[in-house]
């Protein structure tokens, strides 16, 4: 498997992975209308803050996870993309994604969990200063489905604790103070 980038020819990947999660998760699927409009927002910036995984071959990746082979690239099993959001209670980096459930329990979630907390420490040292200045934190922050059992042990994994219990269509708010 390998993470990377965005790109907009991923988006029907992304639109499926969406539609498969919802089904699976129990939560309500945007159209796809919708759901294009919403990821490729341009307040959203999907091409700098979106990832997807793919499940390339690594055995012909020999040299490592940094390229792949010209003409090899594997099928889109998940995505995430980060979101900024501020309120009187701070500046929220809001992690969004999901992974196909064909696809599950390989890791996936965890690596674009944790490639999603890398973005947000990037981007939050932007505007730290002033979210220290105001007296206000910076949160990262994730949604994960409530049906999924595996969801709060991905959680815990990357030190994310429930969020006063707020549940936002059937997906939970798990945050870190960054």
């Amino acid at each position: 498997m390998r993470i990377r980038y965005f790109r907009l020819g991923d988006i029907s990947a992304v639109i499926t992975i969406q539609h498969a999660a919802a089904i699976a998760d129990h939560v309500p699927a945007r159209s796809e209308e919708a759901f294009t409009a919403w990821f490729l927002d341009p307040e959203r910036d999907a091409l700098a803050n979106a990832f997807v995984m793919t499940d390339d071959d690594d055995e012909l990746l020999t040299w490592g996870q940094a390229g792949t082979l010209e003409g090899i690239e594997g099928e889109i099993v998940g995505y995430t993309i980060l979101e900024c959001l501020r309120d009187t209670d701070g500046y929220h980096l809001r992690c969004h994604g999901a992974v196909h459930p064909e696809h599950r329990r390989r890791g996936a979630g965890r690596s674009l969990l944790i490639g999603a907390l890398n973005r947000a420490r990037l981007l939050a040292s932007d505007f730290e200063f002033e979210a220290e200045a105001e007296g206000v934190p910076v949160y990262f922050e994730a949604l994960l489905p409530c049906t999924d059992d595996a969801a709060p042990r991905l959680a815990a994994k990357c030190d994310l604790e429930v969020a006063n219990q707020l549940i936002i269509d059937g997906l939970q708010l798990y945050r870190i103070k960054l």
